[in-house]
């Protein structure tokens, strides 16, 4: 994943000059983070023109809004932020486009998310799914995060903890705690 691939100083010195808007730093962050930016939105979207079109509006965001950045020595973490954020909105955008475009009556695997318990299989109930959004919604953001990026993008455990920065202990914890609450939650619906 994105955080363990580049020098966190390298970039903390980049970002003092991008904030200057110096163009030359700017080219230099792009050549030396693009490939491992397009490998994420391209794992996370499965689409390679959509991919395409998230990294644009990533190095874009990153050009525009670099004055929000509290510290340069965050910049890393503020980047992959922005990766996944705008991987999430892209994804949310194509989503909402096909699901005004299905017809879930035919369709029977709207959903299908590997696990040993039945309320997460086979999801096709438009009621249901409203219910699901908001039992995630209802996730803290690192449970929320942890659970999309493992069963909705296929992300191994270990590419999870690289994106949060987080052990791969805390991974699990956040995993073991989203299916719990998830299944609280979707239990008491289809009571």
């Amino acid at each position: 994943m994105i955080h363990k691939s580049f020098d966190a100083k390298y970039l903390t010195y980049l970002a003092r000059f991008i904030r200057k808007r110096d163009k030359e730093a700017f080219a230099e962050l792009y050549n030396y983070t693009h490939k491992k930016v397009d490998q994420y939105a391209l794992q996370f979207l499965k689409d390679p023109h959509l991919a395409q079109d998230a990294v644009q509006e990533i190095y874009i965001l990153i050009y525009k809004n670099i004055d929000s950045l509290k510290e340069d020595s965050l910049f890393l973490s503020w980047m992959n932020q922005i990766t996944y954020h705008v991987c999430c909105d892209f994804l949310r955008k194509v989503r909402s486009q096909s699901y005004e475009q299905t017809d879930f009556s035919s369709d029977p695997k709207v959903l299908n998310i590997p696990s040993d318990d039945d309320c997460f299989r086979d999801i096709s109930d438009r009621d249901f799914l409203e219910h699901y959004r908001e039992a995630l919604d209802s996730l803290s953001y690192q449970e929320r995060q942890t659970f999309l990026l493992r069963y909705d993008h296929d992300f191994k455990l270990e590419e999870i903890a690289d994106f949060l920065n987080c052990s791969l202990s805390s991974v699990k914890r956040y995993l073991k705690s989203s299916k719990r609450h998830l299944a609280e939650r979707l239990r008491s619906f289809q009571n």
